[in-house]
């Protein structure tokens, strides 16, 4: 029975997979239903406001799931939002048993809804998968846990770790494989964050490869052109976070929020809560050497995604790929859990940056 709940709960992380970047602000969950020991049915939740996975697998099939087993990656849901509650339609489905891989963090179902099974004479399996299950919710577990969206930071970097050379030049350090893989990285996030430089040096767009996500930009004396691409094709989708400074100018072109500076910068936590605060669940990172070195200063990258390719640029003059004032080693954040795979002539290094030793 273990082999085979093995088998099916990892469906429904694939299942729950397939709607990454499109459920925010809820978990990607998936659900199976086995009766018999064959699946009849499964299901995953598509987008917020569309019906949950436990629900679509129930409703998926035309067989009677009375007796059955329902697999499911995340805690099923005990309170009305957008839909009713799924233990409710488990229930009245008369399954008996429900293989659950965690617990839900968000402290209005953690726990409470597998009573609720309990209770209603259900047998429930919860902790199978629980490892892997969290690290596919990792955005959603952040904001319940922390209030905060989960920043990824993204860097492609020469071998020696430049992100531009001497003269300043930067198209392409990396192969063009890695930076349609770079691309497709932004439809996982709800915000793409980049620094000012970088806005006014490439004048990017920041769209993913099916998504549009919102853009966000570290702009402290507000001096972004209104003629940049991403004023003039996403203003409706673009946050600025300007110094309490520039408040005398005018602009009317996009969302702004004025930060008191700390240290005559802008605070990376507040613009962080800022987004949080506006329904922005993650943030991808891919401003340049000081936006990056800001999220780990501040501790607060909580995922890397490092491109390396092969070329040596070498110079003092060329820009290291994290700048700030740096760590003393002793003191530095170490990545754990890496992943480290080849894109064309690339690496892709992935990580979670501990800053326990701190």
């Amino acid at each position: 029975m273990a082999k085979q709940d093995i088998n099916f709960l990892e469906k429904t992380l694939t299942l729950a997979g397939r709607a990454e970047g499109y459920t925010s602000p809820n978990p990607m969950v998936g659900a199976v239903i086995v009766k018999n020991n064959r699946e009849i049915s499964c299901g995953f939740h598509k987008k917020s406001g569309l019906p949950h996975a436990e629900v679509e697998a129930i409703n998926n099939t035309k067989v009677n799931v009375s007796g059955a087993t329902l697999y499911v990656n995340l805690e099923p849901c005990c309170h009305f939002g957008k839909t009713p509650p799924c233990v409710d339609k488990i229930i009245s489905s008369k399954i008996k048993r429900v293989v659950v891989a965690t617990k839900d963090p968000n402290p209005v179902v953690c726990g409470k809804s597998i009573n609720k099974l309990k209770k209603a004479g259900i047998k429930v399996s919860v902790g199978l998968l629980k490892e892997k299950a969290s690290r596919l919710n990792e955005v959603f577990f952040k904001n319940m846990k922390e209030k905060r969206p989960f920043v990824a930071v993204k860097l492609a970097q020469s071998l020696d770790g430049k992100i531009a050379a001497a003269n300043g030049s930067s198209k392409w350090i990396t192969g063009e494989k890695s930076r349609k893989f770079a691309r497709r990285l932004r439809d996982k996030y709800d915000c793409i964050l980049v620094g000012i430089n970088t806005v006014v040096k490439d004048n990017p767009r920041l769209n993913g490869f099916k998504k549009n996500p919102y853009k966000a930009v570290i702009d402290p004396a507000l001096r972004i052109s209104r003629n940049s691409c991403l004023i003039k094709n996403n203003s409706q989708k673009l946050i600025i976070f300007a110094s309490e400074k520039a408040k005398k100018k005018s602009f009317r072109n996009a969302k702004v929020f004025f930060i008191g500076e700390e240290n005559g910068k802008l605070p990376v936590k507040k613009i962080l809560s800022a987004l949080y605060q506006n329904g922005i669940t993650s943030v991808f990172v891919e401003g340049g050497s000081e936006t990056a070195a800001k999220f780990f200063e501040e501790k607060l990258a909580d995922k890397i995604y490092f491109f390396l390719s092969p070329k040596i640029l070498g110079g003092k003059k060329a820009l290291a790929s994290i700048g700030g004032k740096g760590f003393p080693l002793k003191d530095c954040p170490q990545v754990n859990d890496m992943m480290i795979e080849k894109i064309g002539q690339d690496i892709l290094i992935t990580g979670y940056p501990d800053y326990g030793r701190q």
